[in-house]
């Protein structure tokens, strides 16, 4: 054993001792000797840590190597725990940015590989040698598609699900770099010309379409541009039935790889297929779920998971509408006094585990699960697989910030999760609320996503009269602003629709701590904590907006690990 491991470190040895010190890929360049990774605007910043990851995965392309190994060169002599590689190999992520999707990736219960084809290697001094021909990034067209436009603001659930998943198809052609949707839907309701998209996200080529559904009808508009011009390479309309929109999203795909000159394999096609649901009727139910269970109202919420019921009813292999079956039932068990059995939920979580291992709402709905079960390690290991699958998943990012970070007390760790889950989902008012609130007082960022919370929830209360979430949400940040009077008109307003709803009343007391009202804040306070879990007082006791209540004796004894609720 110990004659191998010094076999493995002369190898690695002898790799580090090669000429080549200038690596290009994705449209950066690692410039060894200087230690700078840059790109066209300039200097990429990356901490040393993971900086020295990058260098030596460039200079180990095209091989698997394991966490041990990784950890072994990167952190010598320090015991690490697997959180530390994940979070440099996010940060690299994150640095490259979309261009560099798939440079390295997660092979599952091995380690990483990165790209060699993507990658060109030189001494300093020498001659480039000429770009690979074959795979190089260069050389594959590269596309963003952009969110679908409608006119009905409570179709975007809709319009957003068919340009995630022509994303989503477009992603099976090995010929053609795609954006994540992540990236590309951060434009979303923007008023950012398409060549500064394009630029933005470095890419060539934009698809967008508007998307119009009324009744069993559906017409989708789809046009896709050369991103630097402007110039039209293809628009079609198609006017169907609604049983018809796979097949909509089928040949939109097959009409950009054949204007792009590029051609689906048939393993290509058989991979979009299998990337969905067959059913029309389940895919329509999981959309509209999906979109609901994101306000985390107690209606909201049954409605999401009656949806999600049906959607696994109508096709009992659709493991995305197990995951949402599992997010609401965790909810309306945890904070709305719902009777269900962890072990249910939990087995549920499995089922969409056992459909689709490589999908990361299903790892983020068992650690949710897990969560909730007070089985904290065992959640932190499947979000990590979430965000190892998928760094940019919205599920991932958020549900690790407002669990785990959050139960942990890690401020900056929740305070990071947040940023990328606010970027991700553009009309997520939750999360700039959450940034605000455990952000310090005098750090001058904590206006700024308070304005956004607002502006958010303003346009999501605009869409949804009836729904309490973004008033509640949006009246902490104004008084986060100091806007006091707009601040108690919009909690009045989600207090008349929604009186006894748990984060209503969490919200109110927390604006009436800010405010100094200490009585209303204990109010409001214990009304929010009967009949909750464990795990959950625990959260409100490390909740930064009942600083100015903490040392209050009532506080401690509403939130009681113990606590039974009052009548």
């Amino acid at each position: 054993m110990l004659a191998i491991v010094g076999h493995d470190r002369q190898c690695r040895d002898e790799q580090s001792k090669q000429p080549m010190s200038v690596f290009e890929f994705a449209g950066h360049t690692l410039d060894l000797k200087q230690g700078r990774l840059r790109n066209g605007a300039g200097d990429v910043t990356l901490r040393p840590k993971s900086l020295a990851l990058l260098t030596y995965l460039v200079r180990n392309p095209g091989r698997v190597i394991d966490k041990h190994e990784l950890i072994e060169v990167v952190w010598p002599d320090v015991v690490v725990s697997d959180d530390s590689l994940s979070q440099c190999l996010k940060d690299i992520r994150v640095a490259l940015g979309p261009r560099a999707e798939g440079f390295i990736r997660t092979v599952p219960r091995r380690g990483y590989i990165l790209d060699e084809q993507r990658l060109r290697s030189y001494d300093e001094g020498s001659d480039r040698p000429p770009p690979r021909k074959l795979q190089s990034t260069a050389d594959r067209p590269s596309i963003a598609v952009l969110p679908f436009e409608t006119a009905e603001a409570d179709q975007e659930w809709f319009s957003d699900g068919i340009a995630e998943d022509i994303t989503t198809a477009l992603t099976k052609s090995r010929r053609l770099l795609v954006v994540s949707k992540n990236y590309s839907f951060a434009f979303k309701g923007r008023a950012v010309r398409g060549n500064d998209i394009a630029r933005e996200l470095r890419v060539q080529y934009l698809l967008e379409g508007s998307v119009r559904l009324s009744g069993q009808r559906v017409r989708v508009s789809t046009r896709l541009l050369e991103g630097a011009t402007g110039e039209l390479f293809w628009a079609e309309r198609f006017d169907r039935d609604l049983a018809d929109i796979f097949a909509i999203q089928d040949e939109i795909t097959e009409a950009v790889v054949k204007h792009l000159e590029l051609e689906l394999l048939p393993e290509e096609k058989h991979a979009i297929q299998q990337a969905r649901t067959g059913n029309i009727e389940a895919y329509h139910y999981e959309l509209q779920g999906r979109q609901l269970a994101l306000e985390l109202t107690k209606s909201y919420l049954v409605l999401a998971r009656r949806l999600f019921g049906k959607a696994v009813e109508l096709d009992p292999g659709y493991a995305r509408a197990y995951a949402g079956m599992v997010i609401c039932d965790c909810y309306l068990r945890d904070w709305h006094g719902k009777d269900s059995a962890p072990d249910e939920i939990l087995a549920i979580a499995d089922k969409a585990l056992h459909l689709d291992p490589t999908l990361p709402e299903a790892h983020v709905a068992r650690g949710f699960a897990l969560f909730c079960n007070e089985r904290y390690e065992e959640a932190s290991v499947s979000y990590q697989k979430a965000l190892a699958i998928d760094p940019n998943s919205y599920e991932a990012n958020f549900f690790f910030a407002s669990t785990m970070a959050r139960f942990l007390n890690d401020r900056a760790k929740m305070i990071s999760m947040f940023k990328q889950a606010s970027r991700l989902r553009p009309d997520d008012y939750l999360s700039p609320m959450m940034i605000a609130a455990f952000l310090a007082r005098n750090d001058p960022e904590r206006l700024d996503w308070a304005r956004i919370c607002v502006e958010r929830s303003e346009r999501a209360s605009g869409i949804h009269p009836e729904n309490a979430a973004p008033l509640h949400r949006g009246a902490v940040a104004l008084g986060y602003l100091g806007d006091m009077e707009k601040a108690r008109s919009w909690l009045a307003r989600a207090l008349a629709i929604d009186p006894d709803d748990f984060i209503a009343n969490v919200n109110a007391a927390a604006l009436y701590a800010h405010l100094g009202d200490v009585e209303g804040a204990l109010q409001h306070l214990k009304k929010a904590a009967r009949d909750i879990p464990q795990n959950t007082i625990d959260m409100l006791r490390n909740d930064a907006d009942f600083d100015v209540i903490r040392d209050d004796p009532r506080f401690s004894a509403i939130l009681h690990p113990r606590y039974p609720g009052m009548a």
